[in-house]
């Protein structure tokens, strides 16, 4: 916990949208720094490695922070508003939604427009990637929930009307207002999903196949599912956060049991549930300390509540004074002091980007132990691209390139004794098993 920092947003609720954001060390909450000029609202922050991206909510504007500057260090210019973002676990990718329904997705490293696709019907209220950033999750005003397979997105070759969702749902009738998935790989995660018509529903990941719906009678705004997928932290309409457990002890005490499953609803009392009560407005914003114990929660009431989990009492509050708290974020670790400028974020989806950076490897299916390759021009693939092929000649052959040949030469030539080293390795490898001396190795 006391190398965990504390990120929160706050913006006026004056004519003008102006607000702050603060990033504080979590266990005593002194400011480490503040930013100037954020105008973003709930689910529009993302932390990079080198920065802090803000979309702001009422231009088309991305604002990208230094931890070492308090103004924005770069302004990215697009071409419509947007209603959230989230960057992928690698920092790879951003993933941004807008108000008319389109997804967006950009290479963080170039700014390049992979895909620029309408996908749900309503405005885009949230994105999350699984953990193994192989499947983008979408939810929207128009109540549905879209599963993308992220290598799809990012493939230039596919049609736009090609690249179709992995799985959807439209179990929930109002708008979804939070997603959270799960730890592990996606076929053994879980993906939770709230609505602002009441209910927090928990999914297979794979194929968006429901395991419980949690009914509550207040529309919930915000979510925090534990690190160990032990409890659930809805924020609701008025001001209070319901904690509910996913595993209970049966009655014959043995164990424990999962609570749900097999498509059962559950109602949760909202008289006899456990509950964090101190804000007076809606709860717009939850996270989790990295060992769960600590929850932190942003309100319409214009404060930041640090909440001991075990007890449900209040550690810290912070109010920062400038209006409604949109966001908090629990970080393990600052981005770097050394900002690494963010290239501008691409207007539009070009589709000539993936095809004019590819490299093509094709790698002969033989069982020889010497193969030779050589390196030629590959047409309209680009002037940076290369391609290996078997020509099936004894000496490596050079065509024109973009490069020096000799240097060309010398590469292949390391490639070449590489590749026969490795196949004597395996070859030895092979004769020593069948011989029986496999645990020498």
């Amino acid at each position: 916990m006391s190398d965990e920092y504390l990120l929160y947003g706050t913006v006026s609720s004056g004519s003008k949208v102006d607000g702050l954001l603060t990033v504080c060390k979590l266990n005593t909450s002194t400011p480490i720094r503040t930013f100037k000029q954020n105008g973003s609202f709930c689910n529009r922050i993302a932390v990079l490695d080198s920065c802090i991206l803000s979309a702001q909510s009422d231009r088309p504007i991305v604002h990208s922070y230094s931890i070492t500057k308090d103004a924005p260090m770069q302004k990215l210019v697009l071409q419509e508003k947007l209603t959230c973002i989230v960057a992928s676990h690698s920092k790879k990718f951003l993933a941004a939604g807008t108000h008319t329904g389109k997804l967006i997705l950009w290479e963080l490293g170039s700014g390049a427009c992979l895909i620029y696709k309408d996908i749900h019907y309503g405005s885009i209220s949230c994105l999350v990637f699984s953990q193994d950033d192989s499947v983008l999750f979408s939810a929207g005003t128009d109540a549905r929930i879209y599963s993308w397979r992220t290598i799809e997105l990012c493939n230039a070759q596919l049609n736009y009307n090609d690249v179709q969702p992995l799985a959807s749902a439209n179990q929930h009738s109002l708008e979804v207002t939070g997603l959270y998935c799960g730890y592990g790989g996606i076929l053994d995660s879980r993906l939770y999903s709230i609505s602002i018509d009441g209910s927090c529903q928990v999914w297979n990941a794979s194929d968006l196949r429901l395991h419980t719906t949690f009914v509550f009678k207040e529309a919930l705004l915000s979510i925090a599912v534990d690190p160990a997928e032990r409890a659930i932290y809805a924020g609701c309409d008025y001001g209070v956060i319901y904690h509910v457990d996913l595993y209970r002890q049966p009655h014959d005490g043995a164990g424990l049991e999962y609570t749900g499953g097999l498509q059962r609803i559950v109602e949760v009392s909202t008289e006899s549930a456990a509950k964090f009560a101190q804000h007076t407005d809606k709860i717009l914003s939850l996270d989790l300390s990295f060992d769960g114990t600590l929850l932190v929660s942003g309100s319409r009431d214009g404060t930041v509540i640090v909440w001991d989990i075990s007890t449900h009492q209040v550690l810290r509050s912070i109010k920062p004074g400038r209006g409604p708290v949109y966001v908090v974020k629990v970080l393990q670790k600052l981005p770097s002091e050394h900002y690494t400028r963010q290239e501008s974020l691409k207007l539009s989806y070009d589709a000539s980007y993936a095809s004019n950076n590819d490299v093509w490897l094709s790698i002969p299916e033989s069982n020889e132990s010497n193969v030779t390759f050589s390196i030629s021009d590959v047409t309209h693939v680009g002037s940076e691209a290369i391609a290996i092929v078997d020509t099936g000649e004894d000496i490596p052959a050079i065509n024109q390139g973009s490069c020096d040949a000799e240097d060309l030469q010398a590469k292949v030539e390391r490639l070449s004794a590489a590749y026969n080293a490795l196949w004597e390795t395996y070859t030895t490898t092979i004769g020593l098993r069948e011989n029986g001396d496999h645990e020498e190795l």
